[in-house]
């Protein structure tokens, strides 16, 4: 029996032209439609403006929108669990990145209504997962290509973390801690409900330290596939990182979830590896002795930046192991209790948490 071999398909594009980009790529990929009732879940991360690059940008949305709704979908559907802990803060992150604005109507807060499943899992029985996520006929996943400081990179199989309602978001990352266990539980997710469509706004990525905190770049693509795994697989490598050096996407393929090999996969359009993209400043545990020896000794910790630092609070509330004090001076972090989820560099908006590396042996002196 022949094994097909998966694909994904690369666009060149900008956000001017996005919408007959995503055409091309429904037109190529999508499943039919007519009549079926179809969820666009984008990478809505927080209230973020377009332009800071932390979001799927709202031209790829709309142009979903029209692609769907051009084949006859019954009806159409715009959300995701923001990674705001802040439960109230969903329609207001849509509409600060500019997505519930193009959605209208169409926009639901997938935290309105949580379904408990049962998942085959080392860290839970039971998650709550967002209801039409689990009803829809078809889901289409519209992520943003980033770099991402807990899981390397953040992309198609990263965003079905969000389709957790919540704090459930919060409570798995205190489940699961460390890398390796992350990227399983990552996983975990992603089997519940797998999207049977991605199509990732590349047009303009994060490189650095992704998700929130790193920096634009112009990359100028749009890609798509059926196969998320192998849709990350091809961004890793755009951004000139091995993919078997992330965890979630080496685990995915001892799993049989899917192939980390680029030359595996076959890529339709111009692939081409993005010129000194800055990878996320942490050990992503590239599977030598070495490496493994390194991560252990040296670990990356948050730090705050004192003269960015506003004392919100947004990094104590995201804390899901609460590591993070409020005091007059802003947030004190016990190093003893953190375990390096980076929740807090992840919603704070005015990147006041650096990254920094702590070495274990000392902080043993400190506990």
């Amino acid at each position: 029996m022949t094994v097909s071999r998966p694909r994904v398909s690369i666009y060149p594009t900008d956000y001017a032209h996005a919408a007959e980009a995503v055409e091309r790529a429904f037109a190529d990929y999508a499943p039919p439609l007519a009549g079926k009732t179809v969820l666009l879940k984008p990478n809505i991360l927080g209230a973020v403006p377009p332009e800071r690059a932390v979001n799927t940008h709202p031209s790829v949305v709309a142009g979903a929108i029209e692609a769907a709704e051009r084949r006859g979908a019954a009806r159409v559907m715009v959300g995701d669990n923001s990674g705001m802990r802040v439960y109230g803060s969903n329609e207001h992150a849509a509409t600060v990145a500019g997505i519930r604005q193009v959605a209208g109507d169409r926009y639901v807060n997938l935290g309105a209504s949580p379904v408990k499943v049962a998942v085959d899992s080392a860290f839970a029985d039971r998650l709550a997962v967002s209801r039409e996520v689990l009803e829809c006929d078809v889901l289409v996943s519209l992520p943003k290509m980033k770099t991402h400081v807990a899981t390397g990179i953040t992309g198609a199989v990263k965003n079905t973390y969000g389709h957790l309602v919540g704090g459930e978001k919060t409570w798995l990352h205190r489940q699961a801690q460390g890398p390796a266990n992350f990227a399983a539980a990552v996983l975990d997710v992603y089997q519940v409900r797998p999207p049977d469509l991605v199509v990732m706004d590349a047009v303009v990525a994060m490189e650095g330290q992704g998700p929130s905190g790193g920096r634009p770049r112009d990359v100028g693509r749009l890609l798509a596939s059926t196969d998320a795994v192998a849709l990350d697989t091809v961004m890793a490598s755009m951004m000139g990182i091995e993919p078997r050096a992330v965890p979630y996407l080496r685990l995915a393929e001892a799993k049989g979830l899917g192939t980390a090999r680029l030359d595996a996969i076959d890529v339709d359009g111009p692939f081409e590896v993005v010129p000194d993209f800055k990878a996320p400043g942490i050990s992503m545990g590239f599977g030598t002795w070495v490496s493994r020896v390194a991560t252990y000794l040296f670990v990356t910790q948050p730090q705050v930046r004192r003269g960015k630092c506003v004392k919100c609070g947004s990094c104590a509330k995201a804390c899901p192991v609460e590591a993070i004090t409020m005091t007059d001076q802003g947030p004190v972090i016990d190093y003893a209790t953190c375990i390096s989820c980076f929740c807090c560099h992840e919603m704070c908006r005015y990147e006041a948490m650096d990254l920094s590396r702590r070495m274990r042996l000392l902080q043993g002196l400190w506990r």
